[in-house]
């Protein structure tokens, strides 16, 4: 958040150009490439800028390291002067034994991975309204929306593939499916760590499984009682025109979040607590697996059981409200 607050903040476009600079010599490159697309895409003077596709950038998030091995052999290898194209066919991440298998093609497409991205740097969870000058209209029903989007086209390809649709994640403590994406970050050699099956939610170092638990009671009592408790202690109504949005910053959760002491981190730390289910306390000191980075998250079939259960909390907002009504779904001055 910092690192963008100065990147936005900087005072002409020469001065942002020497902030990044300097950042780029110390910042991870995660992190560096987020804020700086996030910067270009909020400043005024950065307009018209056109950033390289995230897949061009981080093509070790997008390809498997085998097939990206066998790239860079053939590339450095080739006589001088070639300039002709570098083909090289993807190997599968997975094979017949796994179910999920089937669907491989959708998750680890390169396109659906590089606007999960994209999105994320459009409407960032750390996007401070006061800051930048200007708040995003509807943030949280997007977040809710978008999501809940690519969980029902996953469901479309699922079923065209003689699967069932999938079944939420709705228990904290319930085994997960397994999962192995084949990703390895190039500049530090590490992997991002697989899943064997059955491991269960644990408790990591910066929070518990029972404060899922009780986040998720803490939000559905508000649905059901029809208002949340903001951090000065007042009552906001889940109206109708406001109640998705309200929800959805406090399920993010992100920045405009009416009362994150109270209501938590559900679906960020939802995320983190998934990708460390394999070394939860970091004793054995590994990496997280996919579904901390945007870039790589849509590969994990958990991923979408996750966000079904995040659109199922947010289908017990809609049950709240009333029918449609004639004038709601009419317009007056249209004839045809």
């Amino acid at each position: 958040t910092e690192l963008l607050l100065i990147s936005k903040g900087a005072k002409d476009f020469d001065d942002f150009i020497h902030l990044a600079e300097q950042a780029r010599t110390f910042v991870n490159s995660t992190l560096f490439a987020f804020a700086a697309e996030v910067a270009i895409l909020h400043r005024a003077d950065s307009r018209g800028i056109i950033v390289p596709p995230i897949q061009e950038i981080f093509a070790d998030r997008f390809v498997p390291a085998d097939t990206l091995i066998r790239a860079f052999s053939i590339a450095t290898t080739k006589p001088s002067g070639d300039e002709s194209d570098v083909i090289v066919d993807v190997h599968e991440t997975g094979n017949i034994l796994d179910p999920e298998y089937k669907l491989a093609y959708y998750r680890e497409d390169i396109g659906v991975n590089a606007h999960h991205w994209h999105w994320h740097v459009v409407y960032p969870s750390v996007y401070d309204s006061t800051f930048f000058g200007k708040k995003k209209d509807r943030t949280g029903e997007l977040f809710y929306y978008m999501h809940q989007q690519m969980c029902a086209r996953y469901d479309c390809e699922r079923l065209s593939n003689g699967l069932n649709r999938m079944v939420a994640f709705h228990n904290f403590d319930e085994p997960l499916e397994g999962y192995a994406a084949h990703l390895t970050h190039i500049a530090s050699g590490r992997h991002y760590a697989p899943r064997p099956d059955n491991l269960a939610l644990r408790d990591i170092r910066q929070v518990d499984v029972q404060d899922m638990q009780r986040w998720t009671e803490r939000i559905l009592e508000a649905i059901h009682l029809g208002k949340v408790i903001d951090s000065q202690g007042n009552d906001v109504p889940l109206d109708e025109e406001h109640g998705a949005d309200i929800l959805g910053s406090l399920i993010e959760s992100n920045l405009e979040s009416k009362n994150k002491q109270f209501y938590g981190n559900l679906h960020n730390w939802g995320h983190v607590m998934m990708a460390y289910i394999h070394d939860p306390d970091g004793r054995f000191r590994e990496t997280p697996g996919v579904m901390t980075d945007t870039a790589t998250s849509l590969r994990d079939p958990i991923f979408y059981r996750f966000h079904r259960f995040i659109d199922n909390v947010f289908q017990e907002y809609k049950k709240t409200l009333p029918v449609y009504s004639k004038d709601n779904v009419s317009y007056d001055f249209l004839k045809i």
